[in-house]
């Protein structure tokens, strides 16, 4: 892929802030309800023809992933592509994407990645604003996914292991609040 720089007439586009996304969005996104005091914040967006279907919010500590919740909401009934978000995918995205300075062997791990074990799966209980939810859940090499439909919108949760009781504590944030 390639980018054509815009000219004179094709203004380059924004990057939305925080509170632009969450508006955009339209309904309440999931966030960590108690992330640690240090972690940086990363917001990621996907959409289907500049419609905004998932926002993600990704934890992160020096340079190392910790944990990342996507929230997806359906688009448009005309739109003929749909979002679509698998508890096995949102797994290996996120084994994919964690980097952890102090890994012993980079090899072994893509080797992992590119040919992975199949996963444990399972439920667990999630809460989100303070209510219980019965999650699906997915495991393998210390990394876990946990996915939650709620009326027509999803929530997946991914996080290594040892984060996981951070990971299933959530609450719900809306435009003009701070992530």
């Amino acid at each position: 892929m390639f980018r054509i720089p815009p000219g004179a007439d094709q203004p380059r586009r924004a990057v939305p802030t925080h509170d632009e996304t969450l508006r955009e969005f339209g309904r309440p996104i999931a966030v960590l309800a108690r992330p640690e005091p240090e972690w940086t914040i990363l917001l990621g967006r996907e959409g289907i023809d500049d419609y905004l279907t998932d926002v993600d919010v990704q934890y992160a500590h020096q340079r190392s992933y910790r944990v990342r919740v996507r929230t997806t909401k359906p688009a448009p009934e005309h739109f003929r592509v749909k979002p679509h978000t698998r508890l096995e995918g949102v797994l290996n995205n996120t084994i994919s994407n964690f980097t952890d300075a102090d890994e012993p062997d980079p090899r072994a791990s893509a080797e992992a990645r590119l040919n992975p074990a199949p996963a444990a799966t399972g439920e667990a209980l999630l809460r989100l604003d303070g209510q219980e939810h019965i999650v699906r859940t997915a495991s393998r090499g210390g990394f876990f996914a946990a996915m939650l439909e709620l009326g027509d919108q999803t929530i997946a949760v991914a996080a290594p292991e040892t984060l996981r009781d951070v990971a299933f504590d959530l609450t719900w944030i809306q435009p003009g609040q701070i992530l």
